[in-house]
């Protein structure tokens, strides 16, 4: 259950932070004091979508924290994706930051995406506003709601219907892409045959070959040069062709020259030892280059031939880059899927025979299933529809009919063959007829209520949202939907907006949120109520 909520600069609030409890909770105030901007503020820290918008103007950032008493589906979901604050581990808190330029979240301290917000919200909370009872009046929402219904095995039927649908839409695809004619399938044949042929005259080995043929090219268009720079080099260092005077003589003799001065002069001052070593290991390097020097220049290519075949290849790699690039890499997984493209094309006749088989096998195990499925929710119909009634009777629609209507559609869908529809009849002596036809908002409000209060005993989570869920009522009927309020209250948390005196009568916590303006700001605070304050409010 929801423990605590602290807000800060979120839309016209600038802090609030207000305490929860078990049982009733009811939050009252004048209309526009800000009632709705706290569930929109906990299904914001929940993952809903939030934008810059939502900040307090004049601030960066928004923040909401939400402290939570975990059940144990939530408790096994936080160890199943390691979210459980060993420190703390009896209480969940999920925080969300939003800023100019995003959102992110956090549960039990530790970072989290939309996706982990979405799963735990479904495990925490359900939300139920006014406007949302529109939502009820579509037919995918009413067949999700009876599927909310099954069992395990329910929900297995129809994850094997969505995974046959998938299988068969892929395959549709398939089949399709190859459904052409003769003519047009032997074109795109003899366009993948010579284009194949083309990458495989190239012989492309690696996606690097055009990066190292470059580099080659470079050295051998400028290898004369390279010669003759190195012939210098060798000829400063060690004088190889003799071809020097006294005006140049090479830097080996020089150093060995220096070396036997300073050796000459060790005897008369033995610090001149350092150098004199430091000039012998001169000379060593100097040779190591020198030969470094040799082997490189004899191995350089002076051949013309040579740099016209490298030219020649690398004009070839940019032809092939130019037509299937931009990389070589990419001409290569061309080169490779190819091959893989003429041999559908080749066999086009026989694999459309496999797929169309495939598919005949698919439509027939989806129907099959989508049968089983319809079949067993035929019997969740029924007793939803008895279970709804129970719960309309203590709403004061005691002479209310209702039923859910089933229609076969021409072919499955990813849900089934079911095309479902809830009818009522609210007054005797009216037809049946769908939701959507009822202009009546109170009628509305609690055939929601009706369903709210069905599926809050199925499942397993411990808060339930009302926004207003009371508004247009009076009389015995708001009086009936308080008291199924309070009964809802003894197994969930309930969170619930009113204007309703009779309803805020009941609350086990009872939270007043009021506006207050000045010249330059307005505050909303909440504060909770109790004893004669109850009466006044």
């Amino acid at each position: 259950m929801l423990k605590n909520i602290s807000i800060r600069n979120f839309s016209i609030i600038e802090r609030l932070e207000i305490e929860w409890t078990a049982g009733l909770n009811i939050l009252a105030g004048e209309a526009g004091a800000g009632k709705s901007i706290l569930f929109d503020a906990l299904s914001i820290v929940l993952g809903a979508k939030a934008g810059a918008s939502c900040i307090r103007d004049g601030q960066e950032k928004s923040t909401i924290e939400a402290t939570f008493e975990p059940n144990s589906p939530v408790q096994a979901w936080l160890k199943q994706e390691e979210l459980i604050d060993p420190d703390n581990p009896h209480d969940l808190v999920v925080y969300r930051e939003i800023t100019k330029s995003g959102a992110r979240a956090r549960i039990n301290g530790m970072p989290v995406n939309a996706t982990h917000l979405s799963e735990l919200r479904q495990f925490l909370i359900t939300f139920h506003a006014q406007h949302e009872i529109r939502t009820l009046l579509s037919n995918s929402a009413q067949l999700e709601l009876l599927d909310g219904q099954g069992t395990r095995t329910h929900c297995d039927l129809k994850e094997r219907m969505r995974t046959l649908h998938a299988r068969f839409k892929d395959l549709k695809r398939q089949f399709d892409d190859l459904q052409i004619s003769d003519d047009e399938r032997q074109r795109k044949l003899d366009l993948a045959q010579f284009q194949l042929g083309e990458l495989n005259e190239a012989n492309l080995l690696t996606a690097s070959e055009d990066q190292e043929l470059s580099d080659r090219h470079k050295i051998l268009a400028n290898a004369a040069r390279l010669e003759e720079a190195l012939d210098r080099a060798l000829t400063l260092l060690t004088g190889h062709d003799g071809s020097y005077d006294r005006n140049e003589r090479p830097a080996r003799d020089l150093i060995q020259e220096s070396v036997s001065e300073l050796d000459d002069l060790i005897d008369l001052d033995n610090s001149i030892a350092n150098p004199a070593s430091f000039l012998r290991e001169s000379l060593i390097n100097l040779e190591e280059a020198s030969q470094e020097i040799r082997r490189y220049r004899d191995t350089l290519d002076l051949d013309p031939q040579t740099l016209n075949d490298v030219e020649d290849r690398l004009s070839i790699i940019t032809s092939i880059k130019r037509k299937y690039g931009p990389t070589l890499a990419d001409a290569i997984e061309r080169r490779d899927s190819l091959a893989h493209e003429i041999a559908r094309l080749e066999n086009a006749t026989l694999e459309l025979s496999t797929i169309e088989r495939e598919l005949a096998d698919l439509q027939s195990l989806m129907l099959e299933t989508s049968r089983t499925l319809s079949s067993e929710r035929k019997k969740l119909a029924a007793a939803l529809a008895k279970s709804v009634l129970r719960e309309l009777a203590d709403l004061g629609m005691e002479r209310c009919r209702f039923e859910i209507s089933f229609h076969e559609l021409p072919e499955p869908n990813q849900d089934g063959i079911d095309k479902i529809e809830f009818l009522i009849a609210p007054n005797p002596g009216q037809p049946m007829m769908p939701l959507a036809k009822i202009a009546s908002g109170g009628e509305l409000s609690r055939i929601m209520l009706a369903l709210k209060t069905i599926f809050a005993r199925a499942d397993q989570v411990s808060t339930v949202v009302f926004d207003e869920i009371d508004s247009g009522l009076s009389g015995r009927i708001l009086k009936a939907t308080r008291d199924k309020l309070v009964s809802l209250a003894r197994s969930h948390q309930i969170l619930c907006i009113t204007h309703q005196p009779i309803v805020a009568s009941v609350a086990d916590n009872y939270l007043f949120v009021s506006k207050e303006q000045t010249r330059d700001k307005t505050v909303i605070g909440a504060r909770r109520l109790e004893g004669d304050e109850q009466m006044k409010a």
